[in-house]
């Protein structure tokens, strides 16, 4: 317990240090918008740092500062920026505060040896992608793509045609043409769908073949163009009843057939014993006990006990008892034991024991009992007992036991059990039992770990992390332990705290008394440098390595936080301190060794908990 404890306090000590190392990184990272008219170089990197929140570092003698930029750049991150202006001349490096421009280097040892940088998206939201493998299939040299997107990649001998191969998993693989020009390179990638299309593919293609094979073969219908019509017939099986040889070129109002019957299609009712199969379009009622097969359009009620399979679409209601699978659209209802199947547009609702599958786009509700999957556009509704999937936009809510996932905005709800993916926008709210992620919402986030952009609302959870949000690190002091740090991380509205403080009693550690704990509160702005501090914090007190039954500092805060320099702000204020301790243990730190407040409340209640209450004060920095 005691190394434990060593390492979570030096953890917590170096996080100001970890996350200053990352903001360095970010520097090159942040969007900014700014224009120039005819303003000279050093002036319009003056103009850059200033929007960036940075400073540049470089030997003057490097520029040309006569040089008149006239550019306007809207949301552009700093290294496209600068690429546009210098054009491959210069290389920039992040460090601290600092990014430091140098004379774009050549290697001594391979002067033929050039450096390609550039960025990978998804084609479809246009988000970076990160891990993204970048490589040169004749040289095997290969980088990766960092967290914003970016990659560098070194060529010793480059050929003239150069092809960079750029390959990450469910993406399609992209073979990338490169001129000998110099400047960041922009690559696309979209989502590998040709599993689905295969799938698909393979359905349409055994279906074409059942009607060309099994069905086309007969020569009267190959002989026979004209329409036959009747007002019903009866047949044992196909080409053996009232129609005789000429059946499969017949149209018949009323169409019985004991075991299986064909026919050129149906108009009022149809019923078969185990199958029945229409050649062109079927309209009213038509019922098998085991397959119904129409190579047309079928508009009315079509009922199956095992499959109902449609060459074009439905306008109606299909039950089967374990698959309907239409080739074109599905109508206003589908219900199957197993699984629904539509090629393109699935309109109304559609219920499936095992799930629901659109190649295209879903309009009207899906339940199923493991899946629901659209490549495209979805909704109003997808509830799964498992997985929701939209390959497009999400336009209504998405309930699932396990995962939700739209690839782009996502206008509704997103609920499920452990995690909800939005690829772009999510207007709504999401809610989770582990983790929400989003690149913009516009609402709410309810989960154990909530992670997004830009957030207009509020995140609620154990964790949230908004990129554009509102994060400090605190050191602080008050009236019982004189070094604490905290770190805040959410949005203004709410924010989780993460706190530690410690008080050396002697030089002896072990004998250290140690706080460490969690809270939350909300930061509302009073104007452009006070804001009002609200916080709730609950902190284990203990000494050395040991915890021992409940022993517990519990804090509200009420405080203003100055930031008359940006990034740099004073905090102070008054808290309400309530001591909760088991008096069942005696082996409790003491806390008032050099000051002892004044506790206006102290009582032992019947199950031994015993609360001390005073008034306390905290002053401290925050930075970030």
């Amino acid at each position: 317990m005691k190394g434990t404890t060593c390492i979570a306090v030096l953890f917590l000590l170096s996080m100001p240090l970890l996350m200053r190392a990352q903001g360095s990184r970010a520097l090159l990272e942040r969007t900014i918008t700014v224009s120039f008219n005819q303003e000279p170089l050093d002036m319009a990197l003056r103009k850059i740092a200033r929007e960036g929140g940075f400073t540049f570092s470089y030997n003057s003698a490097l520029i040309n500062s006569n040089r008149l930029i006239t550019m306007s750049f809207t949301t552009t991150t700093v290294r496209e920026v600068l690429d546009k202006i210098f054009q491959g001349t210069i290389q920039y490096k992040a460090r601290n505060k600092y990014i430091i421009l140098t004379k774009a280097a050549t290697s001594s040892s391979n002067k033929d040896a050039r450096f390609y940088t550039g960025y990978v998206m998804d084609e479809a939201t246009g988000q970076r992608l990160k891990n993204v493998s970048v490589y040169d299939p004749v040289s095997l040299n290969s980088t990766i793509t960092d967290s914003y997107g970016y990659f560098e990649i070194k060529i010793d001998k480059p050929s003239p045609n150069l092809i960079l191969a750029v390959n990450k998993a469910n993406y399609t693989d992209t073979l990338v043409a490169v001129t000998d020009k110099n400047g960041l390179l922009k690559i696309p990638l979209h989502i590998d769908k040709q599993k689905m299309r295969t799938l698909a593919d393979s359905v349409k293609g055994k279906l074409k073949r059942f009607w060309e094979t099994k069905i086309m073969q007969s020569i009267n219908t190959a002989n026979v163009s004209d329409t036959l019509y009747r007002k019903q017939q009866f047949s044992l099986v196909p080409f053996v009843g009232t129609n005789h040889k000429l059946s499969a070129s017949v149209v018949n109002d009323y169409s019985y057939n004991i075991f299986g019957g064909i026919a050129k299609g149906v108009n009022k009712f149809e019923l078969g014993g185990i199958f029945n199969i229409d050649r062109g379009d079927v309209k009213g009622w038509q019922l098998a006990g085991a397959l119904n097969a129409v190579g047309g359009r079928v508009k009315g009620v079509q009922m199956a006990g095992l499959i109902n399979a449609v060459k074009d679409s439905v306008a109606g209601v299909q039950f089967a008892g374990l698959i309907n699978a239409d080739n074109n659209s599905s109508g206003k209802f589908s219900a199957a034991g197993l699984f629904n199947y539509t090629h393109r547009q699935s309109y109304g609702w559609h219920l499936a024991g095992l799930g629901n599958m659109t190649i295209g786009e879903q309009k009207g509700p899906h339940l199923a009992g493991l899946f629901n999957f659209s490549t495209h556009d979805a909704g109003p509704a997808q509830v799964a007992g498992l997985l929701n999937f939209s390959g497009g936009k999400m336009n209504g809510a998405q309930l699932a036991g396990l995962l939700n996932f739209a690839a782009r905005d996502s206008k509704g709800a997103q609920v499920a059990g452990l995690l909800n993916v939005a690829g772009s926008t999510v207007e709504g709210a999401q809610v989770s039992g582990l983790l929400n992620y989003a690149t913009r919402v516009k609402g709410a986030q309810i989960g154990l770990v909530n992670i997004s952009d830009t957030i207009h609302g509020v995140p609620i959870g154990l964790f949230s992390f908004v990129l554009k949000g509102y994060h400090k690190i605190e050191f602080s002091a008050d009236e019982i332990f004189y070094t604490n740090v905290a770190f805040r991380t959410g949005v203004r509205q709410f924010y989780n705290i993460f706190t530690a403080g410690a008080k050396p009693n002697t030089f002896k550690s072990e004998e250290t008394t140690w706080t460490f704990g969690y809270g939350v509160g909300t930061a509302p702005r009073l104007n452009r440098w006070l804001s009002l501090n609200v916080d709730l914090t609950s902190n284990q007190v203990l000494k050395g390595n040991t915890i021992e039954g409940v022993n517990m500092i519990n804090k509200v805060f009420v405080g203003v936080e100055m930031e008359p320099v940006r990034r740099i702000a004073l905090v102070v204020g008054v808290t309400l301190n309530g001591y909760v301790t088991d008096t069942k243990y005696s082996n409790y730190p003491e806390l008032f060794t050099d000051y002892t407040p004044n506790i206006f409340y102290d009582h032992t209640y019947n199950n031994g908990m015993n609360m001390k209450m005073w008034l306390g004060g905290k002053i401290g920095l925050r930075f970030l």
